[in-house]
């Protein structure tokens, strides 16, 4: 009998570290369940991963290099390539100054999309190449040698999905090298749209600007005549004057971290639309505009009085299976990420994402990511033809924009954000459609020269 019970004794006492084994295992189980069942938006812990990266390239014919900023959240597999406009650099998506009200890359990451914030050729850190092979078509095409980079995992991440963000100049960049190339799955082209109040870009643009090497910022700089950049003091003009929508202290940074544009580039440009490459792009598109932006509102441009008009005007010139929405910013000019109405902005543009491309699993709310600075990379050196194509390019076009800019300064600025000649969009579309289905991709094969 003793035997007996002390068998069972030992039984129990064996049995019970193994159902207490049992017990934690099935507790750990459930543990991890429930931690994979949380939605990625409550990992606040996570942090963005922040680098510069260079990207080799090929513009016109030389070698260069294009940087950036490349911000990864944790699982993201869609990244978005921010593409800025005249006379600014990769800082006007991510501005030093309160962050978390106008920075769109802090924003973007927050919904657990990476971001690749470049410099786009002729500014910043990327090359800065002689002016004469500084054309718009070479920015375009060298725009496409880093999405190819982007999705070939060159970069660290190849990334499955690529929305192409651009703002001004770079939104013209961002639709033509969507229409040429079809890299990308969304485009969302700012403070842009197929046709300009151009009497109000000469007038309040270029005529504000001067050859860079007379700027104290970029006396050093060794840029060519053609190399402009703003008169200090004149900044303001890109926002829309009053406390109610600007922040002064944005002005200040904005006029501090100045960058420079470019005469070819620009003279390239011009006819972006009269060479529609659009017409058969069929993505989801998001034109955003501001409400008073003066230099895309108005006389020969869009009626910004509301979004349904903005997209009905930017309707024509896509491919007939193109997604194409407009958002029009109230109390807004044309610095949209760099005016009080950012967050807003910024939210559309987001919610827009999120609809028609989407950020996958990637996790969300993550902790801001920052990447060191790093010295701009050496220009390489021109050779002799380079230089003497340069030397007439130079002669041809200082003098010209010279002439422009005397006349252009005693015009006044025309029109408010209403195009009182209808039917433009109708006009231009029907123009640059047949344009482009007989001439094709000619610009862009000769003169980018990649």
């Amino acid at each position: 009998m003793r035997s007996t019970m002390t068998l069972k004794k030992n039984r129990h006492s064996l049995s019970r570290p193994r159902s207490w084994r049992v017990a934690v295992l099935l507790a750990g189980v459930l543990l991890v369940a429930g931690n994979a069942a949380i939605p990625a938006s409550a990992a606040g812990t996570a942090a963005t991963d922040c680098k510069n990266v260079t990207v080799p390239v090929t513009a016109a014919g030389q070698a260069a290099t294009i940087a950036g900023t490349l911000c990864t959240p944790p699982g993201a597999t869609t990244v978005q390539i921010l593409i800025h406009g005249w006379s600014y650099s990769r800082y006007y998506w991510d501005i030093p100054y309160q962050p978390d009200t106008y920075s769109y890359v802090r924003a973007a990451n927050k919904r657990g999309y990476a971001t690749l914030d470049i410099d786009r050729l002729g500014d910043g850190q990327s090359t800065h190449p002689l002016s004469a092979f500084d054309n718009f078509y070479a920015d375009v095409s060298t725009v496409h040698q880093v999405i190819t980079a982007l999705r070939d995992g060159r970069l660290g991440t190849g990334f499955g999905k690529v929305i192409e963000v651009g703002h001004s100049l770079g939104g013209i960049v961002t639709m033509t090298e969507a229409g040429l190339y079809k890299d990308v799955d969304a485009i969302m082209p700012t403070a842009i749209a197929h046709s300009l109040n151009y009497t109000n870009v000469v007038t309040k643009i270029i005529a504000d600007d001067y050859p860079s090497v007379l700027d104290p910022k970029f006396t050093a700089a060794g840029l060519d005549p053609a190399y402009l950049t703003s008169y200090p003091g004149t900044r303001g003009g890109f926002y829309l004057d009053g406390p109610s929508a600007t922040d002064p202290g944005v002005v200040a940074k904005d006029e501090q971290l100045k960058e420079t544009g470019n005469l070819v580039e620009l003279a390239t440009l011009a006819a972006y639309n009269v060479l529609n490459v659009d017409r058969t792009l069929n993505i989801p598109v998001l034109t955003v505009v501001g409400q008073h932006d003066p230099f895309i509102c108005g006389l020969l441009g869009p009626s910004c009085s509301d979004s349904q008009a903005l997209a009905a005007f930017e309707r024509p010139f896509y491919g007939p299976n193109a997604t194409v929405v407009g958002d029009v910013v109230p109390n807004t000019a044309h610095d949209l990420q760099l005016e009080k109405s950012a967050p807003e902005s910024n939210a559309t543009m987001l919610d827009f994402a999120d609809k028609y491309v989407g950020a996958g699993n990637a996790v969300r709310n993550t902790a801001p990511g920052a990447a060191a600075p790093v010295p701009a990379p050496p220009n390489p050196a021109p050779s002799l033809a380079a230089k003497l194509v340069n030397a007439v390019v130079a002669q041809a076009v200082v003098p010209a924009i010279t002439l422009l800019q005397q006349a252009s300064n005693v015009v006044p600025g025309l029109g408010d954000n209403q195009d009182p000649i209808p039917g433009m969009s109708a006009a231009l579309s029907t123009i640059g459609n047949l344009t482009d289905s007989l001439v094709g991709t000619f610009p862009e094969g000769v003169i980018a020269g990649s």
